[in-house]
């Protein structure tokens, strides 16, 4: 990730061309992991985000729109350096952590397919997930908000229901509300297990979605072709088919539990009615 960063500031003249988010998003997966691991020592945080990092940089290396060999100057609203150099990271790392998340949300759901009566494993793991998902929406609120900044200073206007705009807050609400029905009950951890891979797909529209499908609106300087949307499509297809098959095996486990329960109650409640015939 250094070279690439190191190569891409001595031919733009900044560490932010807008044509390289996937790049920038493999190294905040990688290194948000390693901040967690620092401070909860926990190897879910490496284990989730190895994977995706890589994968970040095959994609990186195979999408001609990513690493473009060739050289062009950065478009007029892109030339400056000091709404470039905060906006940009900081919505980059917003998709990194929501990323980071939806690796945690797989490892958690492949315990309630695989081993659901791991019930100590699958808390700490989601205590893991509901903290990245934290840093996820701090940093996309203020993302948004900083873009709206730039976007008032270049367009003058803070918000003006651009494509991009639009995708990112539908984003940020995606997040915000299970959130908060995490905090009042409303959803457990297999619940913000599903949100935190389901919700990704709003973070794929907003990222992916506006540039290579939908392609208008004043972001046009992140628009391209070549984005491969029978494969994105395919991969988002599988993973519905895994979180429902995690769903269907969750509720299968949890009628169970119930009738094992009710048979154990029952069968306590047949001697006392025994003594008092």
């Amino acid at each position: 990730y250094g070279f690439i960063h190191i190569g891409d500031w001595g031919t733009s003249g900044n560490f932010h061309a807008g044509d390289k988010s996937v790049v920038w998003v493999g190294f905040g997966i990688a290194a948000i992991a390693l901040v967690f691991e620092l401070i909860y020592r926990a190897k879910y945080y490496l284990l989730a985000a190895a994977p995706l990092s890589i994968l970040c940089l095959l994609l990186a290396d195979s999408l001609p729109a990513v690493l473009d060999p060739s050289i062009a100057p950065l478009v007029p609203v892109l030339r400056d350096n000091f709404w470039l150099s905060i906006h940009v990271p900081t919505i980059t790392l917003s998709y990194a952590s929501f990323a980071l998340a939806m690796g945690l949300g797989h490892i958690i759901l492949g315990h309630y397919l695989l081993a659901p009566q791991s019930f100590q494993r699958i808390s700490h793991l989601s205590k893991f997930n509901y903290r990245v998902l934290q840093i996820g929406v701090l940093l996309l609120t203020t993302g948004i908000i900083l873009g709206g900044i730039w976007a008032h200073f270049s367009w003058g206007r803070f918000w003006g229901w651009d494509p991009k705009e639009t995708w990112a807050l539908i984003a940020l609400m995606c997040y915000i509300v299970p959130l908060h029905g995490r905090l009042v009950g409303w959803l457990a951890d297999f619940g913000m297990a599903v949100i935190s891979v389901v919700c990704f797909n709003a973070v794929l529209m907003a990222w992916y979605g506006v540039n290579f499908v939908l392609g208008t609106g004043l972001h046009s300087y992140g628009f391209s072709t070549g984005g491969s949307e029978l494969i994105v499509g395919t991969l988002v297809g599988l993973d519905l088919l895994f979180v429902a098959a995690a769903a269907t095996r969750h509720n299968r486990w949890l009628l169970s539990k119930s009738s094992e329960n009710l048979v154990k109650q029952l069968s306590k409640k047949q001697p006392v009615m025994a003594k008092d015939n």
